[in-house]
């Protein structure tokens, strides 16, 4: 994967030096997201808030948050993220995992892989964090992510689940996405932007 690369601040993914595109852009320039009804600048809060609670939730996974230090606004819904583990029993195996699909070009950056303790089949799942509220083009977003994730790998390895959990200052709510023909749907938003780009 060395010919692999993400450009976090611009979000850019290239391939061997050519840009592909990821997840949420797919998604977006094929008209499945219409924000033009949202406030611009509640948007750009919005936004800067779901990075900030991203990053805070990323370095708790990863050991390496100091939370007295921690805004009193990112803590509570980083205690969301907590109840949600421990409620769930959710065990991280990935962070912020960056991949790119070989066959359909395309890459994305998983949030979270991990198995749930309650499951007793044990089988992967994929977990996307949101700080906002729950929209109709998440379980297409979650279902490009699974493509990517799945491909190659023997079906014992692969992403079973999909589930968003959407945190507030409450607490979280779970939603699981369970429409196989979500992936479908994703591969056609692939197609149109494909399309559109060449």
């Amino acid at each position: 994967m060395n010919n692999f690369t993400f450009d976090e601040a611009n979000h850019i993914y290239k391939l061997s030096g050519n840009v592909i595109p990821g997840v949420t852009q797919i998604i977006s320039e094929s008209g499945f997201v219409d924000l033009s009804f949202v406030n611009e600048e509640y948007l750009a809060w919005k936004g800067d808030l779901g990075k900030k609670v991203h990053k805070a939730t990323e370095l708790y996974d990863q050991d390496d948050l100091n939370i007295e230090t921690l805004n009193p606004t990112l803590k509570s819904y980083l205690d969301g993220w907590i109840k949600f583990e421990n409620d769930y029993g959710f065990n991280v195996y990935n962070i912020e995992l960056e991949m790119y699909h070989p066959l359909y070009k395309f890459a994305g950056r998983l949030d979270r892989i991990g198995v749930i303790a309650q499951d007793k089949k044990y089988d992967y799942v994929l977990v996307d964090i949101k700080s906002g509220v729950k929209m109709k083009h998440h379980a297409i977003q979650l279902a490009g992510y699974e493509l990517l994730y799945n491909y190659g790998k023997p079906r014992f390895e692969q992403i079973k689940r999909r589930l968003c959990v959407y945190l507030n200052p409450d607490g979280y709510r779970v939603e699981e996405y369970k429409n196989v023909n979500d992936a479908n749907v994703f591969l056609a938003a692939l197609t149109m932007h494909n399309f559109k780009n060449n």
